[in-house]
């Protein structure tokens, strides 16, 4: 019974399966601007993670790449960030909404194609704003145009869909001869994940196998009931035990008449 019992542990116990390893754009962009090729898959990826957001009619609020992450399969995931720079609107009070998003998609595109946030391109600017090309001559006019209509002071100015974004994207892409590798931003992560950084494991249940194991278990605790209950089980022990006490007593009666 007891190494069925072990064998039940065992069979409940949780097995470990590596999982991709999720890391901050923040940490993948810390060598400046990408390859231009590599920046428009990245940029893709980003679109149709807020969009993600957008189709349940649902805003994210600021965010940054501080609170962007990606996994060695290419998955993006953006979540707010209370350090993110926000659009003017909500500077003023307003809550956020779709096009607030669009402002953040804007200013994460600006640091993803220059190599800066506009914060710092701003500074080295003198306060003014330059288009990204300023520090990547890569850029054309049509995606400077891109990125500073997203970053517009007046909401109603931006992209109001994001299928518009993405549609610019693809176009540029094909412009410059650039094909949707699906597999061009994974490479990009493999590259210039963080030092150090391995598959994170996590516990995953191990289902409980049915069937003949489940069988035998249940037949060891069916024989361990008829084991309490059956005294012909135990019987011989308590026989041995008893005759062996008998057997003493009548040789000690014999010993006490051969002295008297």
């Amino acid at each position: 019974m007891a190494s069925c019992l072990l064998q039940g542990r065992a069979m409940n116990a949780r097995a470990h399966l590596p999982v991709p390893t999720r890391h901050s754009l923040d940490a993948l962009l810390v060598e400046g601007r990408l390859p231009l090729d590599t920046a428009l898959h990245l940029a893709r990826a980003l679109v149709q993670a807020v969009g993600d957001h957008h189709e349940a009619q649902q805003a994210i609020g600021p965010f940054d790449a501080s609170s962007v992450s990606i996994d060695g399969l290419g998955h993006v995931v953006v979540k707010r960030s209370p350090h993110a720079a926000a659009a003017p609107e909500l500077a003023a009070g307003a809550e956020p909404d779709l096009l607030s998003d669009v402002y953040s998609l804007g200013a994460l595109f600006y640091r993803v194609f220059s190599g800066l946030s506009p914060t710092e391109a701003a500074r080295r600017s003198h306060g003014h704003l330059p288009p990204p090309s300023r520090f990547n001559p890569a850029i054309d006019e049509a995606l400077d145009g891109l990125v500073l209509t997203m970053l517009d002071a007046d909401p109603m100015q931006r992209p109001y869909r994001l299928a518009q974004v993405e549609g610019q994207l693809v176009a540029l892409g094909a412009e410059l001869g650039i094909d949707a590798d699906p597999n061009a931003l994974l490479r990009w992560v493999a590259a210039h994940r963080p030092v150090g950084a391995a598959p994170r494991v996590a516990p995953v249940e191990t289902p409980r196998p049915r069937g003949p194991v489940r069988w035998q278990l249940e037949a060891d605790e069916a024989e361990d009931e008829s084991a309490e209950h059956d005294d012909t089980w135990e019987g011989p022990v308590r026989f041995d035990v008893w005759s062996a006490a008998s057997a003493g007593v009548v040789v000690l009666g014999a010993v006490l008449i051969a002295l008297m």
